[in-house]
């Protein structure tokens, strides 16, 4: 515990908003449970959920316990592990998605639970370690577990240059899928390079026109509801999103009309062993995410910023050591 100071940098929230309601302080580090790990972090992302937390978009589900430390993909060094873990030592490098309310990475230590991490190896940059823990798990959760989807089926992948989308390109190939990336024309470079069999340039090509039918729509931009894509899946195809569950009746009343079609949201589970499926993967040269802007602690406003133009290129990172 000697290396451990009793205060460190954090990017706070005190009111929802726009990222000017960003501030940096400086406080004391946060306590840990037996069953939790404290972090230093080396790295962070920023994904959707971030900024539409900051908005208050999730303000009656959780609260609003200001001060509030938002983000949750982390990557660091294991500073100090409570009584009840297991798996670490101090000095481990890590890798996870926080599973505390709000997150709380945005800051250079953090909690969290055991279960949420999984070690670095040493080929693994920070970058790397902290742009891919979310939207790997989603991709893959999205695919294997929720379109259960079959080497040899067509996958369609509607915002295939985004965070969540050019990842769920690669693990869609991973899988054995043919698979169609949909994206603006000016990344159809960027989208090819990721493996894809065919791109689609959205703004020449009405989607809901295609000629050809495909077995899973993953709408990993968010911008489909099932009734409107539902003619362009082959009889016993499904459609996935990450969007938040529709209600119970809203949902039953979607299958009425699909004739041997599914329709399922995605709530991404911690499940140590697909992150470490992950990055096996990473180390096999099979995935990789790509990194558009990087950003430190100090110019986070400008970070959320950019990332909620929704205009990148994969992920976008803020160092904090």
């Amino acid at each position: 515990m000697n290396n451990i100071p009793e205060k460190a940098k954090f990017a706070l929230i005190n009111n929802f908003g726009g990222p000017e309601v960003f501030v940096i302080v400086e406080s004391a580090l946060p306590s840990i449970k037996p069953s939790q790990l404290l972090i230093k972090v080396h790295a962070v992302s920023v994904n959707p959920i971030d900024w539409k937390q900051r908005k208050g978009n999730h303000k009656f589900l959780l609260g609003a316990p200001f001060p509030i430390t938002l983000g949750y993909d982390v990557a660091g060094t294991v500073m100090a592990c409570g009584e009840k873990t297991k798996q670490f030592a101090p000095n481990d490098e890590v890798l996870g998605v926080l599973d505390n309310k709000y997150g709380g990475a945005y800051g250079e230590y953090v909690q969290g639970s055991e279960k949420c991490f999984v070690k670095r190896p040493k080929e693994l940059d920070k970058e790397q370690a902290a742009a891919m823990p979310m939207v790997a798990m989603t991709s893959l959760q999205a695919l294997r577990d929720k379109a259960n989807l079959k080497p040899g089926e067509t996958l369609l992948v509607n915002g295939a240059s985004g965070g969540v989308g050019h990842v769920a390109v690669q693990i869609g190939k991973i899988l054995g899928a043919h698979v169609i990336g949909v994206s603006s024309g000016k990344n159809e470079a960027f989208v090819k390079s990721l493996g894809v069999d065919k791109f689609i340039d959205y703004k020449g090509t009405n989607l809901l026109e295609l000629p050809d039918k495909v077995d899973v729509f993953f709408d990993a931009a968010g911008i489909y509801a099932f009734p409107k894509v539902r003619h362009l899946l082959n009889h016993g195809g499904r459609y996935v999103n990450t969007l938040p569950r529709p209600s119970i009746l809203w949902h039953k009343a979607l299958q009425l009309f699909t004739k041997g079609k599914k329709a399922k949201t995605l709530l991404m589970k911690h499940k140590p062993q697909d992150l470490q499926q992950i990055v096996e993967w990473y180390m096999q040269g099979e995935l990789k995410v790509h990194i558009d802007k990087q950003f430190d602690l100090e110019h986070i406003q400008k970070a959320h910023e950019y990332a909620q133009k929704g205009h990148s290129l994969g992920k976008n990172i803020i160092l904090t050591a």
